[in-house]
């Protein structure tokens, strides 16, 4: 049996039914004293700041891991942190782990679903989820929670995870539990609880960004017919835009680990975020899934 299947069948009860049962949910609420958050600054782990400590009285401490691809991203996200509610924000540098140790295993396997999704998310979570645990052992917290929907396979990922590395750790998974059924709902929860979100109903987008990919879902993209804006790909340049002269890349490989670009050696995310400047500025990556 899987290592991790095996932590997760050895993991309390408690633990299991927290996310999807009365029972423990009802026995966390009495216990909880502090949660850490894994925080986006997106609608949904805006929202669930002031969820948790309404709905379990505990601290909140949010977690933001750092996968990708600009700093820039992180600027004000303690203060917006802080004004959802949360006591603090810790904030952790994963680049280079989540390169090496998770995109290129598998990028050596030929990991790709259905011939084109790159994994971008999925490799991201379980790296998030194991920096988690060591937050909540570092600031002493009780539990973990996340913002996975109850339909979608990131949670599993996040929890088995989770499991793995401490079987006896409690989650707490929102979206089974609240009455919050989509964005338009998260954003209005979040007007009554006067917390700063960074959509509106007229944008309402689920995005995911990292060092080796940038995902959108939601509103207009629900269709197949409809063609996604021109603004979502902050990764690259149109087809239409891209020089019409190739350009030629050299990646030097060592015992199988790409470790120079034409010649410059870098570290694994240094070295990718080369890549993605290159082939972005020809219009390379675009692809429609779902």
């Amino acid at each position: 049996m899987h290592g991790a299947l095996q932590a997760v069948l050895a993991s309390n009860k408690e633990a299991i039914i927290t996310s999807s049962g009365t029972k423990g949910k009802e026995a966390l609420k009495k216990k909880l004293n502090k949660v850490v958050l894994a925080y986006s600054c997106g609608p949904d782990t805006s929202v669930i700041v002031p969820w948790l400590r309404e709905n379990y009285g505990c601290e909140v401490v949010c977690f933001t891991a750092d996968v990708g691809p600009s700093l820039k991203e992180l600027d004000g996200l303690e203060e917006k942190a802080k004004a959802s509610g949360a006591s603090q924000l810790v904030v952790k540098d994963l680049k280079e782990e989540f390169v090496r140790d998770f995109i290129f295993p598998c990028l050596r396997a030929g990991a790709v679903y259905e011939r084109k999704y790159l994994l971008g998310t999925s490799m991201a979570c379980p790296a998030i989820a194991n920096a988690m645990v060591d937050v909540d052992r570092e600031v002493g917290a009780d539990a973990v929670s996340h913002g996975c929907t109850g339909k979608g396979n990131d949670q599993v990922r996040f929890e088995l995870s989770f499991f793995a590395l401490n079987p006896e750790l409690s989650v707490v998974a929102p979206w089974r539990e609240w009455e919050i059924t989509g964005r338009e709902d998260a954003i209005e929860y979040a007007k009554q609880h006067n917390v700063p979100v960074p959509v509106t109903k007229k944008s309402i987008y689920s995005r995911d960004r990292n060092l080796w990919h940038l995902s959108h879902e939601g509103d207009i993209l629900e269709n197949p017919a409809n063609e996604p804006k021109e603004d979502m790909y902050m990764m690259s340049v149109s087809p239409q835009d891209a020089p019409d002269q190739p350009e030629y890349v050299k990646i030097g490989i060592v015992a199988r680990i790409p470790v120079s670009v034409n010649g410059k050696e870098l570290s694994p995310a240094y070295l990718l975020s080369e890549l993605n400047e290159i082939g972005g500025g020809h219009g390379i990556g675009r692809i429609r899934y779902g």
